[in-house]
């Protein structure tokens, strides 16, 4: 299995210059928490997925056995995945991170490609209940709780902002599976962009087998977007090193 990690984000929100996923974390670059997970993953590549600051982030991770791909545009996570298609082989499977997630952890990855393997699924999620939902994307399911689609705030309506069951933003797919629909995936009518949450209703349209894991702990998908974030999380990491 192939690790697909999109670090191609800026740090618009953040007062920082720097690229987000290099901005220091108790010492530390954010990505390398997300790389260091990858590996103990056991996965057999890891492809990060590098933006406008392409050059730094290669910089800062030149002694590690990975594989850059540059998306050229900004132009939303659908299309960063897509960047890659020329390093994925018909037959490959991928898991795909988030480059700005540092407390996510190589248990609950192994959990979830597990749960992807039982269930000869041709995607799996990684989803979590938070008791305040608002500003992630729900998960919608049917009558026999089969996954349907995911559905981002700013499109739900009064009734699915009310689902508190969220994406955790982790995906395993079949590659074979995944290609075609990014080809025919359309952009936002909000900003223009492609994202992979929308190919989960298509895949479903297609017959596929959706299969997803429910993290029990909800903290590991938080992710750095703002500096409430970044401090919240810094919080946790020195909570969790103290207990050691």
């Amino acid at each position: 299995m192939t690790g697909v990690i999109l670090a191609a984000g800026r740090s618009a929100r953040m007062n920082s210059s720097a690229p987000k996923v290099l901005l220091s974390l108790n010492g530390r670059p954010i990505l390398s928490y997300v790389l260091k997970t990858a590996k103990d993953s056991k996965l057999k590549r890891i492809i990060i997925v590098v933006g406008r600051d392409h050059k730094k982030v290669k910089t800062a991770f030149a002694n590690e056995s990975v594989e850059f791909v540059r998306q050229k545009k900004p132009s939303g996570t659908a299309d960063a995945v897509r960047t890659c298609q020329r390093r994925l082989a018909d037959n490959e499977e991928i898991l795909i991170f988030c480059g700005d997630t540092p407390l996510l952890t190589a248990g609950t990855v192994r959990k979830l490609v597990k749960i992807h393997q039982k269930k000869n699924a041709d995607a799996t999620l990684l989803t979590a209940v938070l008791a305040k939902p608002k500003g992630y994307g729900r998960i919608l399911r049917d009558n026999q709780n089969q996954i349907q689609a995911i559905i981002e705030e700013r499109e739900a309506k009064k009734q699915t902002k009310k689902i508190k069951e969220v994406n955790a933003g982790v995906y395993v797919f079949r590659w074979e599976k995944l290609a075609p629909i990014l080809k025919k995936l359309k952009p936002s009518k909000t900003t223009g962009e492609y994202y992979l949450t929308d190919v989960i209703s298509m895949m479903r349209e297609r017959g596929a087998t959706i299969a997803s894991y429910i993290t029990p702990r909800p903290s590991e998908m938080f992710g750095v977007n703002t500096l409430a974030d970044f401090n919240r999380i810094k919080k946790i990491l020195n909570q969790k090193s103290a207990k050691k």
